[in-house]
């Protein structure tokens, strides 16, 4: 159905909506302390949510009993957090929020909550208010774009039914946004806060101010047409960020290391031997890291009007909109030391199972001096050493907008959805190379913490080589740019009728919902370089190209490099010098993909209710069809060989679903549910153009590219619960699941030749069948039942265990499978949070736990699996009110310094350590 075919639709809506305020404007006008919340709120997305709105948020404690209301009234599997509980953390967005929940783990980048992880699988469908939301042209939501001033309320569904969005086999998340009718009267709330971020792993950076602030206004009136509410909410934070990253890259070159100390590099035309007697077997990584900084700001606006036109009908309009603007810089440092002829000083690590490899016994080198050694030209030299910069602007906007109406008469129930979103991704990046010729290395790939990094960095002429600017050349400059889009419309009506407490089933739910989605791309990629001499940084473009960054503890600290100021605000002046066009290189019509995808859904449910002698047993069961036609458009290349892509499809899909109540006792019951999920690929990854880093002298190139002939990943879904609710506040939980699981989506690498150079391409393939099982364990509590002061404490604690392996491609050529694990998912995790509200004082102190898991399976070149290590984050929240309408709020975020490591097969090899920092907040905040 097009747009032009949904909006006679929405007309007919509004005629409804007209026809019955002038019907029934005799009823209209309740008084806002009588009019109940069920009947101002949206049935989103499930009926069960309208009954627990009654439910008024005051204060932690009401705060988290709410949530445990909307646990315990679900037909499914469901964990919440509400307004009050969430503002009680030190969180700015969604995402961090939402790592309070039980079973749910985010991942962190850049020092942002970037993704959402249910009991392991990054498969995650998110509504608002039961309608789809995305960013870009992707099918997910950039958490961190969604401040959580906006937000009555997150649940995570873990299973699902069939009046629920399908998509996300890890479960979905429900973002309710905050409405006029969620308080009574006037409500004004607001805050102001600064906070200071303390980077970690490059003790040279200076900690900076980052602002925010924001306010909310709601307020309801009773009119001779009936009780309206309006509110608006306005947001706006700045961060000054910045996130280090240490890695240390895959084996490459293989060594022939003598007792001596000294080391030959073994070329591809030798065999893999020891090139004389006594000599062992060594392979020898690049060492290097990447300085990341910039400045963003983040802005939204929410506005929303509720009507209640009369008992039987409310309608509610919303409006959302969140922008992201940053200036980056990428800046990036390399020692290529895999290339170089011969090594002194080499210490071979000692004999053990991390040595064997499909080439036989090959050990880590753990340290070496890679003296400077010439092989061509002036510039031509081994160890390859170099900075580079990416100079970043890019910038989102995001828009949603939402029609409701909902309408009860009797035992009819109806409810409809209009909504409308628009989301516009843009990058601009230029990056400049500079080399340092004849530069030796003394370079560490393993140390007492695991991680590699350089001793020293020298030049015939400097001992400091990386802080000298008359000690580099320039090299080539890249840019690009691309613009990712994303429009969706929308709308649902659901219904359903109430047959009364006799009988098996007791209401009928049914519903259709008509989606029409567009998502894009288009942009470019040009490569430029210099002939004959190369230049000076400085002397091409003067002192202020080039800027000391803090650089990395372990890498010598700060180095030079081109200014990405420079490159944004002069890049035509950097475009002329390499003989390069002014303004943005000419779109390449090769990388531009567009796809149209329409959905046309039903569903049918019964609710049921019976009892076992004095066991009450109620439920669901139903299923959801849908019919989606989608038309692809882009280029495909591999190699050389570039194809056009041209590919209409159409799939019919039933997902059939049960859940299933059981009231042991008045405070014991347990859920039961099956159903099958599945979710598409994101439109990313259908697209089939490739992207390019183009090699250097000495490291291959990188790319990456979709796969238009991707299929749905499929799962079946098993969940049990055993729940205990305590007499005044929480509860105590036991929850099993299972998934069976077919294709997963995973990347393959594959090396191909493009004009002439060689990369390494990585492309996202189905998997074969998988299966995830596991165990969550939860309590919650206030400790009420102890004296004095003591009660004013509380604790909530989960623990969830997860299982998981899957049928992998051996090769992405081939269709040969063996198992491995699931990538991404941990098997110990667990949620920690001491409370305390009492005396004017709130306080969290609250611990998050990823266990380790698998990043990537058999990455080159010796087939050995990625982990990433185990990481538990502590974060403290202390609020103080100096009034009732007053508190003074003081956070710590992560205040234990962890961060990310990986490490490949053993931690003896190791591959990154990514610095999240740690910030501390000062804010006051206001409610009158």
């Amino acid at each position: 159905m097009t747009t032009l075919q949904l909006r006679p639709v929405c007309a007919a809506v509004l005629a409804l909506i007209a026809h019955v305020a002038l019907a029934q404007t005799s009823d209209a006008g309740a008084p806002a302390n009588d009019a109940p919340q069920a009947d101002a709120a949206p049935a989103q997305p499930a009926q069960t949510q309208q009954e627990v709105q009654q439910v008024r948020v005051t204060g932690l404690r009401s705060s988290i009993r709410s949530a445990e209301a909307i646990k315990r009234n679900a037909d499914q599997v469901v964990d919440s957090i509400n307004a009050e509980d969430i503002g009680k953390f030190p969180d700015r967005a969604t995402g961090d929020a939402l790592q309070r929940i039980a079973g749910v783990q985010v991942g962190r980048d850049r020092g942002e909550t970037s993704t959402v992880i249910i009991r392991g699988l990054p498969d995650v469908v998110t509504t608002i208010d039961g309608n789809q939301i995305f960013t870009g042209n992707g099918r997910r939501l950039s958490y961190q774009d969604l401040p959580v001033q906006s937000i009555g309320g997150l649940d995570v569904y873990k299973s699902a039914t069939a009046n629920q969005l399908e998509g996300g086999i890890a479960g979905a998340v429900n973002v309710r946004l905050r409405a006029p009718f969620d308080v009574k009267g006037f409500n004004a709330t607001g805050f102001l806060e600064d906070r200071r971020q303390k980077i970690n792993g490059s003790s040279a950076t200076s900690d900076k101010n980052n602002p925010a602030g924001g306010f909310a206004v709601s307020k309801r009136w009773n009119t001779s047409y009936g009780e309206i509410g309006a509110l608006v909410d306005v947001q706006f934070n700045r961060e000054n960020w910045g996130y280090p990253v240490q890695w240390v890259d895959r084996p490459d070159r293989i060594f022939s290391v003598s007792p001596d100390g000294t080391a030959v590099r073994l070329n591809d035309d030798q065999p893999i031997a020891p090139l004389k007697a006594g000599d062992r077997l060594g392979e020898l990584p690049n060492v290097g890291g990447i300085y990341n900084q910039g400045k963003r700001d983040r802005g939204s606006i929410h506005g929303a009007l509720q009507w209640k036109i009369s008992p039987q009908m409310d309608v509610t309009a919303q409006y959302l909109g969140t922008g992201y603007r940053a200036r980056n810089a990428v800046d990036y440092i390399l020692g290529i030391v895999t290339w170089t002829p011969r090594l002194s000083n080499v210490v071979l690590a000692p004999q053990g199972d991390y040595c064997n490899t499909p080439n036989g016994s090959i050990c880590p080198i753990q340290s070496a001096y890679a003296g400077a050694a010439q092989f061509g030209g002036p510039y031509d030299w081994d160890p390859y050493t170099a900075t580079s910069t990416w100079g970043q602007k890019e910038h989102t906007t995001t828009h949603y907008m939402n029609l409701a109406v909902n309408y009860k008469n009797g035992p009819w129930k109806a409810s409809s959805n209009f909504a409308w979103t628009k989301s516009t991704f843009v990058n601009d990046t230029v990056i400049v190379d500079q080399q340092i010729p004849g530069a030796s290395i003394d370079v560490y790939t393993y140390g007492r913490d695991g991680h590699g990094g350089y001793n020293t960095v020298t030049t015939p002429g400097s001992s400091a080589a990386l802080r000298d600017p008359n000690q580099f050349v320039l090299r080539g400059m890249v840019q690009n740019w691309g613009i990712s889009t994303g429009e969706q419309t929308q709308w649902r009506l659901d219904g359903s009728y109430r047959l009364g407490d006799e009988g098996f089933f007791r209401s009928i739910d049914s519903g259709i919902r008509l989606s029409q989605r567009r998502a894009g791309f288009k942009g470019a990629e040009g490569h430029s370089d210099i002939s004959g001499t190369r230049a000076s940084p400085t002397g091409a473009f003067g002192p202020s190209f080039e800027t000391l960054v803090p650089g990395l503890d372990r890498l010598g600290g700060p180095w030079m490099t081109p200014s990405h100021d420079f490159l944004i605000d002069q890049a035509d002046t950097v475009r002329a010098f390499y003989g390069a066009a002014p303004g943005r290189v000419d779109e390449d019509p090769t990388r531009a993909f567009s796809q149209n995808e329409n959905n046309t859904t039903v569903y049918l449910q019964g609710r049921w209710e019976t009892k076992f002698n004095e066991i009450s047993v109620s439920g669901t069961v139903g299923g959801r069809y849908m019919r989606i036609s989608r038309s692809l458009l882009g280029n495909s290349r591999i190699g050389d060989v570039i194809s056009p892509i041209d590919v209409s499809s159409r799939d019919n899909n039933f997902l059939p679903s049960a859940t299933a109540v059981i009231a042991w006792l008045p405070d014991l019951q347990s859920h039961l549910s099956y159903g099958k999920t599945l979710t598409y690929p994101d439109f990313a990854s259908l697209n089939p153009a490739l992207s390019l880093i183009p090699p250097t002298v000495n490291a291959p190139g990188t790319g990456s590219a979709g796969n238009p002939n991707l299929s749905p990943t499929r799962s079946k879904n098993f969940d049990a619960t055993l729940e205990y609710y305590f007499p005044k506040n929480g509860y105590a939980q036991i929850a099993l699941f299972h998934r069976d699981i077919d294709g997963y989506l995973q990347n393959m690498e594959s090396n191909e030749t493009i004009g002439g150079l060689n990369y390494r391409v990585t492309r996202p393939q189905n998997s074969g069948s998988g299966k995830l099982k596991g165990a969550e364990l939860g309590i919650q509590k206030f400790f009420d039942f102890l004296p004095g002061i003591w009660s004013n404490f509380g604790a909530q604690a989960n623990y969830t265990w997860i299982s998981g392996e899957n049928q992998t491609l051996v090769s992405s050529t081939g269709n040969q499978f063996t198992t491995t694990p699931l990538i991404g998912v941990a098997k110990k995790n667990y949620n920690f949070a001491l409370l305390y509200e009492g005396m004017g004082i709130t306080g969290r102190l609250s611990a998050t736990h990823r266990g380790d898991y698998v990043e990537q399976i058999a990455e080159p070149r010796f087939g050995q699996d990625r982990h990433v290590k185990a990481a538990t984050f502590v974060d403290l929240s202390l609020s103080y009110a100096i009034t009732p309408s007053i508190s003074l709020q003081f956070d710590a975020i992560n205040i234990t310094k962890e961060k990310f490591e990986s490490y490949l097969n053993d931690p003896i090899r190791p591959r990154d350590i990514r610095y999240n920092p740690t910030t501390y907040g000062l804010g006051l905040r206001f409610s009158l």
